[in-house]
Parts: C-alpha cells; sequence; structure tokens
C-alpha cells in the first residue's frame, strides 16, 4: 500500500497528499492488482489503523531540513523518522513507538515500510499549492512508485473493500 501524508493547506506539507493523487490518476488509466492508495492528515494511533495488516508500505510524505534542496526525494526508514512531526509530534507517538505498540497488541503490521520525504521550501504558509520545486517532484516520484508498484503486483494481497471504508482515519483530496 501508498500513504500519502500531508496537511492540504500548508503548502510543501501536501506533497504526500499530491503524489496520491497523481497516482489514483496513473491508476485510473491502468490499475495495479492488489495495491492500495491511500491518503490521510493523521498520525501515531492513527497510522497503526490505517496500516494494519498490509504486507508492505510505502509512506511519502515532506520533510524540513536545516538547508533545504527543496523538491529533493529522501529514502528513509522507521529509524529516520524519529523527529517528524507528523510522524511523532508532543501529543502522539513516534511511527516506530506505533510499530512497536502493535505488535505488543498482536496487530500486523508491514514487514517492510519505506518512507520517501521529499524536502519542503515551505510547510509554514497557509496555501492549498506546492511551491515550484516541490511541485516538480510529484509527477516522478509518483511515476517511480507506480512502476514499483507495477514490478511487484504478483506478490501484493488485495485489500478487502468493506474493511477499507471503514478506516476512519482515511482521508482524499477529491472528496475532502
Amino acid at each position: 500500500m501508498v500513504l500519502g501524508l500531508g496537511n492540504p493547506v500548508l503548502s510543501d506539507d501536501a506533497v504526500g497528499l499530491a503524489v496520491v493523487a497523481a497516482l489514483r490518476r496513473m491508476f485510473a488509466a491502468a490499475p495495479i492488482p492488489g495495491a492500495d492508495i491511500l491518503a490521510s492528515t493523521r498520525a501515531g494511533f492513527e497510522l497503526i489503523d490505517i496500516l494494519r495488516d498490509y504486507g508492505r508500505a510505502i509512506l511519502v510524505d515532506c520533510v524540513t531540513m536545516p538547508d533545504p534542496r527543496p523538491g529533493t526525494v529522501r529514502r528513509l526508514s522507521l529509524d529516520d523518522v524519529a523527529g517528524s512531526h507528523r510522524l511523532v509530534n508532543v501529543h502522539d507517538l513516534s511511527i516506530g513507538v506505533a510499530f512497536r505498540l502493535a505488535e505488543r497488541m498482536g496487530i500486523r503490521m508491514p514487514a517492510e515500510v519505506e518512507i520517501l520525504a521529499v524536502e519542503a521550501a515551505d510547510t509554514c504558509t497557509i496555501a492549498e499549492g506546492l511551491t515550484p520545486a516541490v511541485e516538480a517532484a510529484v509527477a516522478p516520484l509518483a511515476r517511480r512508485i507506480y512502476e514499483d508498484l507495477k514490478d511487484r503486483a504478483p506478490a501484493a494481497e488485495p485489500l478487502d473493500t468493506e474493511d477499507f471504508r471503514n478506516r476512519r482515519a482515511f482521508y482524499s483530496p477529491d472528496t475532502g
């Protein structure tokens, strides 16, 4: 599954949602059986709900860096995102802690997690658009993810549609 994370009204923070929207357009033209494309504005405990029962997950989000190169895509692991404001904040828990908690509770979480983080130029301005450099990264990243999913499609397991609709953390930029 692919999970795009973001805030749709904080400029570059919406890049994960934009990548998911681009992926959905690709899927409309040529679906890949067994691959699910989701978007969420949530974090912490909510991620357990979204990610449970998947074998593999690709998370797409923005990352802020001290000397950013906006639009640069970084491949990160769960250990690398300990300080991400969405994947951990003072009122929630980090995705790593969420995975450990889920394991203790007997909740099956993805064994393979890849985080694709796009370096942001602006995550503070209230705006519904990405900066030009980050916008330029959306289509190539979506294409890269689509090709990866297509290459792995035979091993993917389909998700029960009814279960998918009951996940309260689901967000769709198309339906709000």
